[in-house]
């Protein structure tokens, strides 16, 4: 969801936090794990009426399933490479590692860029006070940093890998996310593992965007290059991949007429 500024050409990424406010809203009417809990904590008795609000808008009923789905894919390639340390990067307002850490013994670094990392803290606290049967830490960090990230990696346990990442590879130009894979790739070089994301995207058809409305979110999508930054085939999204030293181990294809978005889970190439 969110970065730091981490380029030779500063970037206002702040104004991506916004986006995590608006899926934890949708998520709040869905079975995913405290998305209902948190969206309560912040908005009170007014989640319905905002919920109800939010989806009036032109295709924002498609939105939430879309997300949902993604959310679910990667809870699905998680639960698939079976690791107990796992690296969320951009996590947003997702407590997908809150619910990991209370039904097993994963730890689980959960990070974003400081003022988001901050409100997850808080919530989580409020979430779940009881101790958990894994661990759970939440921690700010910008994944372009490469120094930095090497240091989280450092701080957990020994054994191989998950990061995962959903929702911010669309943020990021090619230059940016080949500094991302960079960093992947050096972790997962010392430690072993998986990167699993739910970030592959294809460009739309006519640069339409048929997972959003318009509006507020039309003109947040134009903002971000969200559609420049998209692959145009999955041809070129493997090159990217196997450019920045990864192989594809396995693919989960959402069900979207358009076919625009894979999970896929990717390893160190031989």
């Amino acid at each position: 969801m969110m970065l730091g500024r981490f380029s030779d050409t500063p970037r206002d990424y702040s104004t991506i936090s916004p986006s995590a406010l608006s899926l934890l809203l949708m998520k709040s009417s869905t079975s995913i794990a405290f998305a209902k809990q948190a969206a309560t904590l912040l908005w009170k008795e007014s989640v319905p009426q905002e919920l109800a609000h939010a989806l009036t808008a032109e295709n924002e009923r498609r939105r939430q399933r879309h997300f949902e789905n993604r959310y679910r894919s990667l809870d699905r390639l998680l639960e698939q490479a079976g690791c107990r340390n796992v690296l969320e990067i951009a996590s947003g307002l997702s407590f997908r590692g809150l619910e990991l850490a209370r039904t097993s013994s994963t730890h689980y670094v959960d990070t974003d860029l400081p003022a988001l990392a901050a409100l997850k803290a808080e919530l989580v606290a409020r979430l779940h006070p009881e101790p958990l049967l894994g661990t759970l830490r939440v921690e700010a960090l910008d994944a372009l940093d490469g120094q930095a990230f090497q240091r989280t990696v450092e701080s957990m346990p020994d054994g191989p890998l998950s990061i995962a990442n959903e929702g911010l590879l669309v943020y990021l130009d090619r230059h940016e996310k080949a500094r991302l894979a960079a960093n992947v790739r050096a972790a997962l070089g010392k430690r072993g593992g998986r990167w699993l994301t739910a970030d592959v995207y294809l460009k739309n058809p006519g640069g339409s965007a048929p997972t959003v409305g318009y509006g507020r979110s039309r003109a947040f999508i134009d903002a971000h290059r969200i559609e420049q930054n998209k692959f145009s085939d999955w041809a070129e999204a493997e090159r990217f991949f196997q450019h920045a030293g990864f192989e594809v181990t396995s693919k989960l294809a959402h069900q979207h007429p358009s076919h625009i978005r894979e999970s896929w889970a990717l390893a160190l190439r031989a």
